[in-house]
């Protein structure tokens, strides 16, 4: 059967898509034996260490999902992984899975500057999804669900074309809310489809220049 790739994908026209501390005990080699403490020197000593503040590790806040009640918090920053930034088989799709984790994170946060960065100005889907997600953001709105998962990635080097990837694309219900909570329109569904990306390599590394749906 035929693949053809689609200008619009549903879930952008739907959205319309301790470090370990080391305790160095130190003393001096050969200096001369001190005298015996006397019991109320021992005493105090051992007061004096009891008394000493215990160093504790900084919590991280702990993530939490979006509902009606607010938008989601502490949403861990999408990491780009060493082998994405090169032009291999395997740095496109480690940088596919990457491209569509900065997606999820847009969703959740409605922060779409990094999804720009690594998305071209001419890709059409890109841009739609940039432009989808802020509006529904605007005015102290929000969104809930929308999380995007890629458990599927292939990606190929065609002769004398660019590269491309074949995605697996897994998103959650969309819900957007009012600043009172209540639903802007009824959910988006959830979605599990297949996806085409063609990308580049260039100076600053990858970056997705088409999207489209396979059907």
């Amino acid at each position: 059967m035929a693949s053809h790739v689609i200008s619009k994908p549903a879930f952008l026209g739907r959205i319309a898509v301790v470090a370990g501390a080391a305790l160095l005990l130190g003393g001096c080699a050969g200096a001369a034996p001190e005298p015996a403490a006397s019991p109320d020197t021992t005493q105090s000593a051992t007061t004096s260490l009891s008394a000493s503040p215990t160093a504790t590790a900084t919590a991280i806040p702990a993530y939490k999902p979006a509902s009606a009640k607010g938008p989601a918090q502490n949403v861990p920053l999408p990491v780009l992984p060493a082998v994405a930034k090169t032009e291999t088989k395997e740095g496109l799709e480690a940088f596919t899975k990457y491209w569509f984790a900065v997606l999820s994170y847009a969703y959740e946060t409605g922060d779409v500057e990094l999804l720009k960065g690594v998305s071209g100005p001419d890709c059409a889907f890109c841009n739609g999804l940039v432009k989808n997600v802020s509006n529904a953001w605007k005015d102290d709105k929000w969104i809930s669900g929308g999380r995007v998962k890629t458990p599927a990635v292939t990606g190929r080097a065609l002769e004398n074309e660019p590269w491309q990837a074949t995605v697996q694309v897994i998103q959650d219900e969309i819900s957007i809310h009012n600043p009172d909570g209540t639903l802007t329109q009824d959910p988006t569904k959830a979605i599990n489809v297949g996806s085409q990306v063609v990308a580049t390599f260039g100076r600053d590394g990858w970056t997705v220049t088409e999207l489209g749906l396979i059907r």
